[in-house]
């Protein structure tokens, strides 16, 4: 995919700072960050704001408005900062939004926010520390907490720590996402172009597809504190159509895994008019929907249910579920603050 104006740095402006030693180089990296905006009128400003608001000043906010019917994308033109610029387009959802802001990218580095997310003031400075150390890794995650759909601050955060020597290969199977990729991700702009950017036939899953592509380009690393906030919805894309979300997770695992493997892969249309859930298959889904459900109840505190759904989930597949739980606790037991998907 080709860029509009290739790698691009700009002059930082001085800041006297007592006692911190300053990499040169991190510090007028450019980095592109790229909202996809539709129909997200009640959270831009926010979102911005905390863009604006990160220690790393070097930005190119590239604000894609996919169609939107509200006024968000007036309240983003409307910031009075020369950093951030409006792209206008129909509607065609967030994948080729995604993919038009990587095409009009200046950055070196690239970025991914959801309009309704958030970010915390060292998230950029935190990660491209990460990037500049060591050149085998390509792309750096981060562990986000929840927040609801009013801005309060949820039980739970999202993000794993991928060490483990199987990771890598996980990640190019599509067997692992290690963190909420969409608002948390930042790589080498030229590695998320050479590796084809999202695909914008696979609704929900694009970015679990480019991951498994990234993972072929090198070591995915998460930083294993809490960057960012995910806002958490109970009638997002991804709940309402659940179904549809583990049969399109099934194709980007065989066809990934058939890459890896170095055999033909199955094409879309002829894996879904084929596709039939076993029954260990429709177990673990229903174990999955009611461990997420149960998830949303306890960050809402709502205890009694979320027990009683975590039961269910237990029941129909115990291994999975005593696998997510253990998942969701060692985010806060792990000790190192930068975890690789590679070794």
């Amino acid at each position: 995919m080709d860029g509009e104006g290739g790698n691009r740095r700009r002059a930082l402006p001085r800041h006297s700072v007592v006692g911190i030693c300053v990499n040169p180089r991190k510090a007028t990296m450019l980095v592109s960050v790229i909202i996809p905006l539709y129909n997200t009128e009640k959270y831009i400003g926010a979102c911005l704001a905390s863009v604006l608001s990160q220690t790393h000043r070097e930005l190119d906010v590239i604000v894609v408005d996919d169609g939107s019917t509200d006024g968000g994308a007036a309240i983003a033109e409307g910031i009075a900062d020369e950093r951030i610029r409006v792209d206008r387009g129909a509607n065609r959802g967030g994948a080729a939004a995604r993919n038009r802001g990587l095409a009009l990218a200046k950055g070196e580095i690239v970025a991914f926010l959801d309009a309704d997310d958030l970010w915390y003031p060292e998230k950029l400075s935190e990660q491209i520390s990460v990037l500049e150390s060591d050149r085998g890794v390509v792309a750096v995650g981060a562990v986000f907490q929840y927040l609801s759909g009013n801005g309060r601050r949820l039980l739970g955060r999202a993000g794993q720590d991928a060490r483990d020597p199987d990771s890598r290969e996980r990640l190019q199977r599509g067997q692992l996402m290690p963190f909420p990729f969409n608002s948390s991700l930042i790589a080498w702009t030229d590695t998320v172009r050479a590796a084809g950017g999202f695909d914008e036939s696979l609704p929900v899953v694009e970015d679990l597809d480019l991951m498994t592509r990234l993972a072929l380009a090198g070591s995915i690393a998460t930083v294993m504190r809490p960057l960012g906030a995910y806002r958490v919805h109970s009638n997002s894309l991804s709940a309402r159509h659940h179904a549809k979300m583990m049969m399109l997770m099934r194709f980007v695992e065989k066809r990934a895994t058939a890459r890896l493997e170095g055999r033909s892969a199955p094409d879309l249309e002829s894996f879904v008019s084929s596709y039939r859930l076993t029954r260990a298959q429709r177990r673990q889904d229903g174990a999955a929907r009611r461990f997420r459900d149960a998830g949303l109840l306890v960050m809402e505190r709502r205890y009694v249910k979320a027990s009683a759904l975590c039961a269910a989930a237990l029941v129909a597949r115990p291994s999975y579920t005593l696998r997510r739980i253990a998942m969701r606790l060692s985010v806060r037991r792990t000790p190192s603050a930068v975890a690789h998907g590679a070794n």
